[in-house]
């Protein structure tokens, strides 16, 4: 009689659900290049058989109805109320979905705002600090130019009073 995978037999051996596990570790621990299989998730939720085409129109659970086709009604109810239940499942689940995707997008709108905010505060905050260093720059400078361009600076002014009196 053939014996049957030695890693079955091992696992056969094991007393208790730690030695299984220990003996699956210790394996894979032997061969550390070798990829651990993963198991994937099951769907859970299966759509169920499609009703049949025709139903036969037995009696239900009433007085003289033989055993035979109170099987028949029992299981036919029991495919009923299994598609019922999946069809109120999916729509829960899509509900679900929904709701959590407009919670996503309202959270995400909220921080769009607060970054947007932040962004015009920073921006403007830059520019009255770049303002406020050209004006000292200016400043400096003028002060520096000031004893050269002093008259050169009043004929200016007094050229663009004039124009603007022209204008009016």
């Amino acid at each position: 009689m053939p014996r049957d995978d030695p890693i079955t037999e091992e696992e056969r051996r094991a007393n208790s659900a730690t030695d299984l596990m220990r003996m699956r570790l210790e394996r894979l621990q032997q061969n550390i290049h070798k990829p651990a299989p993963i198991p994937t998730k099951k769907e859970t939720l299966r759509a169920p058989k499609a009703p049949l085409e025709f139903v036969r129109n037995v009696v239900g659970s009433s007085a003289a109805a033989g055993s035979a086709e109170f099987h028949i009604y029992r299981n036919n109810r029991r495919k009923e109320q299994n598609r019922l239940d999946y069809i109120e499942e999916v729509a829960r689940r899509e509900e679900m979905d929904e709701q959590f995707k407009n919670k996503i997008n309202g959270i995400q709108k909220q921080e769009e705002e607060k970054t947007a905010k932040k962004r015009a505060k920073r921006l403007r905050q830059k520019e009255a600090k770049r303002r406020k260093k050209m004006n000292k720059n200016e400043e400096s400078d003028s002060d520096e130019e000031d004893s050269d361009e002093s008259e050169e600076s009043e004929e200016e002014s007094e050229k663009a009073e004039e124009e603007e009196a022209k204008k009016e």
